[in-house]
């Protein structure tokens, strides 16, 4: 499963010719019902953006983060995918999941929005035209269907889905997978009890790395990656791949599957984003709580298991 990372000043202007530019977040509390715990008892995959939204990974799929920071793309399981712009992506298969501008759920501000804004901008991004039309998921919520052509042809299709923040799922083709996003993405703070406590997890985990807290770290680490490998050791690896502490750190959000739970580190140089490198941390279950397991850096890792 490799990708060649796409230039992120290329992925800033192609964007707009398929996902929109996000805006700031606006979030709102409701009543949840299940955990992320809970979830990785079960057989689905589920990626979850700490822009407060999830959905269901589709079989023999995976999801790609590291493209562009605060979107993901799904593609196939095992694709040796090689591409240098967006475009590439979406002519090989892939959905792109993205938020857009924070509604608070209200359908006229969605309806308006679209029509004055969205609809514009996507026939301009190909100089062509768009067909846009709303309807209702079968759980009361608001979407839209928006579709860019040119020359007749469709060369994009975003299905918008109007939660607190609107999420956008985009494809070239009316695809199983595109419509399978589609259908199962909702407000991951409606859905999971603890969402919120996962973010901050998550988020402190990637505070603790960047300040090389190793100590914090290792203290709350799985038992069986204590077992297997010591303060000092952490300081080694964090000493290999020292370069990326000057770096900004970035997590998206989280994929849950039936024994893990997973993020990836994007350390992003602002100034040259060619030098940007990834990492990941990966949590699994212990007496009821997510604990570090393995985490990698550009150039070691150390593992609960043996590598």
């Amino acid at each position: 499963m490799r990708i060649r990372r796409i230039h992120w000043a290329v992925a800033a202007i192609v964007i707009t010719t398929g996902l929109l530019i996000a805006l700031p977040v606006l979030r709102k509390s409701s009543t949840a019902s299940e955990s992320t715990a809970q979830t990785s008892q079960g057989s689905k995959e589920i990626y979850i953006s700490f822009d407060d939204y999830y959905y269901e990974v589709p079989k023999q799929k995976t999801v790609d983060d590291k493209i562009v920071a605060g979107a993901q793309f799904v593609y196939n399981l095992n694709a040796g995918i090689k591409t240098s712009t967006l475009d590439d992506l979406f002519d090989d298969g892939a959905v792109g999941v993205q938020a857009l501008v924070p509604l608070n759920g209200d359908n006229q501000a969605f309806e308006r929005y679209l029509n004055n804004v969205s609809k514009p901008a996507a026939a301009s991004a190909f100089q062509g035209s768009a067909d846009l039309s709303f309807s209702d998921r079968k759980d009361g919520v608001k979407a839209a269907d928006l579709v860019s052509k040119k020359d007749g042809q469709i060369i994009r299709r975003q299905y918008i889905v109007n939660l607190p923040q609107s999420i956008a799922v985009v494809s070239k083709d009316d695809s199983e997978a595109f419509r399978s996003i589609g259908r199962t993405i909702g407000q991951a703070s409606a859905k999971f009890s603890d969402y919120g406590d996962v973010r901050i997890q998550v988020l402190a985990q990637s505070f603790m790395l960047k300040n090389r807290m190793f100590e914090d770290i290792y203290a709350q680490a799985h038992e069986d990656l204590k077992g297997t490998t010591s303060v000092d050791e952490l300081n080694r690896i964090a000493d290999q791949s020292k370069d990326i502490f000057a770096l900004e750190v970035k997590i998206s959000g989280v994929k849950v599957s039936k024994k893990e739970m997973s993020a990836t580190i994007l350390f992003a140089d602002q100034k040259d984003p060619a030098k940007s490198k990834t990492g990941s941390f990966t949590f699994r279950q212990s007496e009821g709580k997510w604990k570090l397991f393995t985490l990698q850096l550009p150039n070691g890792s150390v593992t609960g298991t043996s590598q």
